[in-house]
């Protein structure tokens, strides 16, 4: 199991390295049973790669889904073979179950309420990110119980906007508080507008981490699609599992 944050190394922002894992240290203040693999851990579509990093958290086989760039979120309770979707909830009821998404530049996002008791990770790239990905993954926890003023946020290692140039397909989407303007074009602030979503959807501002790692600025330790276009994946873990002190 994770020890505590004095045996980890810092990464970036929030995040602290472990074992071949990101740990955000207020989702272990939660008690909630996390990771989000690097690349020493291995191409995670490789299910005994995905076994073993879960089991390095003390968490089961993880369950994922067939991704699809949407906004489609599952209750984990409710899993099944094959499901499509880039989200999942897990709230009472739901313990004993790991969830994953996976990414290679997309971003990750985890939701916690306060409390413990509701939780939730989510896959978003351009296209889950114009389809109001965070303001769903809020309006989900919220269904099921959490108030959104009570939630907190952490993006994990993504592309960030100094490297993500776009196209008019991508510009055309997004508000212009979204880009970056660069000397050959735009470049899009994935990280703000998830905060924008976020605010807008109730989370206070002072509840949302600051930026992750860049993936395709890093290749020793993150996979990423637009840098080597290869089918290897990192994987974004959660569970309601009381992590070990």
């Amino acid at each position: 199991m994770p020890p505590s944050e004095t045996a980890m190394t810092p990464a970036a922002g929030a995040w602290l390295e472990w074992e071949g894992f990101l740990l955000e240290p207020r989702l272990s203040a939660a008690g909630l049973s996390h990771g989000f693999t690097t690349r020493r851990l291995g191409n995670m579509k490789d299910s005994g790669k995905r076994a073993a990093a879960a089991a390095l958290l003390g968490l089961p086989d993880p369950i994922t889904l067939k991704q699809v760039h949407g906004t489609t979120i599952h209750a984990a309770a409710h899993s099944a073979l094959g499901l499509e979707g880039d989200g999942w909830t897990l709230g009472p009821g739901d313990e004993g179950l790991c969830v994953g998404v996976y990414v290679a530049d997309c971003m990750p996002l985890y939701l916690w309420s306060d409390d413990g008791k509701y939780a939730g990770v989510f896959h978003a790239g351009w296209r889950g990110m114009a389809k109001g990905m965070p303001t769903k993954a809020v309006e989900a926890l919220v269904a099921r119980g959490a108030k959104a003023s009570r939630l907190q946020a952490a993006f994990g290692p993504h592309i960030s906007v100094n490297v993500y140039k776009v196209g008019n397909e991508v510009e055309s989407a997004f508000p212009a508080s979204s880009f970056a303007d660069g000397n050959d074009g735009k470049y899009l602030n994935l990280d703000a507008d998830a905060r924008r979503q976020l605010e807008e959807a109730g989370i206070p501002a002072r509840m949302i981490g600051p930026a992750a790692p860049c993936t395709l600025s890093n290749p020793d330790s993150y996979h990423s699609f637009r840098r080597d276009k290869q089918d290897a994946r990192m994987l974004a873990l959660l569970s309601l599992d009381r992590r070990a002190a």
